[in-house]
């Protein structure tokens, strides 16, 4: 197994998942023909054939694997600020919901408000329209005497003067 695929830590392709596949069935054989201990079911094998077999294997891995590798190892990093931004999206959206319920209701009092200033201005204008009818009323009343009083005192007055110059 002297790399004998002609596989090494230089070369610029990586080997295709059939290469790897036929490397790790070489690495197998290697493995198996190890010579059996009896009554066990270990074997002696050549530890620098296979330590240098397993190096240029790791050498020869396609960068997808060692990326899934580096991805597994730090998953549980990965997951942790995964969580950690899930949960600042989640306290994120309540507070906004939180805000947009809060001017909502803000909104709504302050329509509310508006709308029983509107009452009551209309209702004082009422008021005020009807004091002033019934002060128009009073006052129309009030001058209306006046006049009759007014009027009756010049009859008597030319009265008495027509008299005067009858006499």
């Amino acid at each position: 197994m002297d790399s004998d695929r002609g596989w090494t830590c230089e070369d610029q392709e990586s080997p295709s998942p059939y290469e790897i596949s036929l490397f790790m069935d070489e690495l197998e054989d290697l493995l198996c023909s190890g010579h059996s201990i009896p009554l066990s079911s270990r074997a002696l094998v050549d530890q620098e054939q296979c330590l240098d077999a397993l190096e240029i294997l790791r050498a020869n891995l396609p960068w997808e694997m060692l990326e899934a590798k580096r991805i597994l190892s730090e998953q549980e990093v990965v997951l942790a600020q995964a969580e950690a931004e899930a949960e600042e999206i989640r306290q994120l959206a309540e507070r906004q919901a939180e805000f947009i319920l809060d001017e909502s209701h803000l909104v709504k009092i302050a329509e509310t408000r508006a709308r029983e200033l509107v009452e009551a201005a209309e209702q004082e204008a009422a008021q005020i329209l009807r004091l002033a009818a019934q002060d128009s009323r009073d006052l129309y009343q009030g001058l209306e005497r006046e006049l009759d009083l007014l009027l009756c005192d010049i009859k008597e007055l030319l009265k008495s003067r027509l008299r005067g110059l009858g006499d």
